[in-house]
């Protein structure tokens, strides 16, 4: 009986090691259920995954419309423009090491490819300043690389360059998917490294994070229902597939400074006022991320949106909490979403 009762005492110690993985217990919380709700009963998405990280705690609550299933906590997802902050991220990595100057231009990188290139700056890019036109807002030819298995970014570049300027570089602001294809190259070009394999070496493999990847196949088997999904069309500007745990732990990592220096933790934070209601009242731009104006301080993140994926990864000055959104359906998720995740009680 005693050598029984040692046994399920070990086994029990063992399950809650793996269990907690280092934080304690997943749990719901009032909080997170109501805005899970919130988001399927008023807001019209079909499913949803709201989930906090607050220091070691962590709380997560899913839900979905009748006769769909229930989202696991671990669920992958294609969270896309939130993959900005990541090359934003590898861009002030390389700066901080002097292997690149935010000041340089975009000819200096890649010569001959944009015109007018030398007019254009690595900050202009960070921070939608190029005047490049947005490549995702061609639908037809969005729809055509989204089936070709052979096309590169440099191909999704040029196709963009192409296209007419909406100003002159630095003179205004317009969010621009283009903008990050090219920072993804001059990555490339920079490091002699494909794009991925920065990614895994500066973030994915530090970090520990063990659901994040930029992949490389069209077809996301771990991901229900997303056809059309083409990693090489927005590849670092929105490409990246992930969880909310890892979406939580790199966003802490980053705000943390646990990513970047202090000097280029203040680049990431040196932000614009872009005067576009599309990113919310108050809502400025910084290197990959945006600052929102909340009741308990500045919140910092980013939001996706790819196919009828939408992501809000928000997280507090210093990392200490952090809230993620990931529905599916597309809707617009309210700003305040965020403000409630990363203020109030949970």
């Amino acid at each position: 009986m005693a050598l029984a009762g040692t046994a399920l005492a070990v086994a029990i110690a063992l399950s809650l090691v793996l269990t907690l993985g280092g934080s304690e217990q997943l749990r719901s919380s009032p909080l997170t259920a109501r805005i899970a709700r919130e988001l399927i009963d008023e807001k019209g998405a079909s499913s949803a995954i709201v989930f906090v990280a607050d220091g070691s705690r962590r709380y997560e609550s899913t839900a979905a419309i009748e006769g769909l299933p229930v989202p696991k906590p671990d669920q992958l997802f294609a969270v896309g423009s939130v993959t900005k902050t990541f090359t934003a991220t590898i861009v002030l990595q390389l700066a901080a090491k002097g292997k690149l100057r935010l000041n340089d231009t975009l000819e200096s990188y890649l010569p001959g490819v944009v015109k007018g290139g030398d007019k254009i700056t690595i900050w202009d890019l960070l921070r939608h300043q190029s005047g490049l036109a947005n490549v995702t807002d061609y639908t037809d030819w969005l729809i055509a690389a989204a089936s070709n298995p052979s096309l590169r970014p440099i191909d999704v570049l040029r196709f963009a360059v192409r296209k007419p300027r909406l100003f002159a570089p630095g003179k205004s602001w317009s969010y621009s998917n283009t903008n990050y294809i090219a920072l993804g190259l001059i990555v490339e070009r920079v490091s002699g490294h494909p794009y991925r394999y920065e990614l895994e070496h500066r973030i994915i493999r530090p970090l520990g994070l063990r659901r994040t990847e930029l992949p490389t196949a069209s077809q996301l088997t771990d991901i229900p229902d997303a056809s059309g999904y083409n990693p090489n069309v927005v590849w670092s500007a929105g490409g990246i597939v992930s969880d909310a745990e890892d979406l939580a732990r790199f966003y802490s990592a980053l705000l943390g400074g646990r990513l970047l220096p202090a000097s280029a933790q203040a680049e990431l934070k040196q932000t614009i006022d872009p005067m576009s209601s599309m990113i919310g009242v108050g809502a400025r731009d910084g290197a990959g991320v945006f600052s929102y104006p909340y009741e308990c301080g500045t919140g910092w993140g980013h939001e996706g949106l790819i196919l009828d994926f939408r992501t809000l990864a928000v997280a507090s000055a210093e990392g200490n909490r952090v809230a993620i959104i990931l529905e599916r359906g597309a809707i617009p998720i309210d700003q305040s979403m965020g403000s409630q995740l990363l203020c109030e009680k949970l």
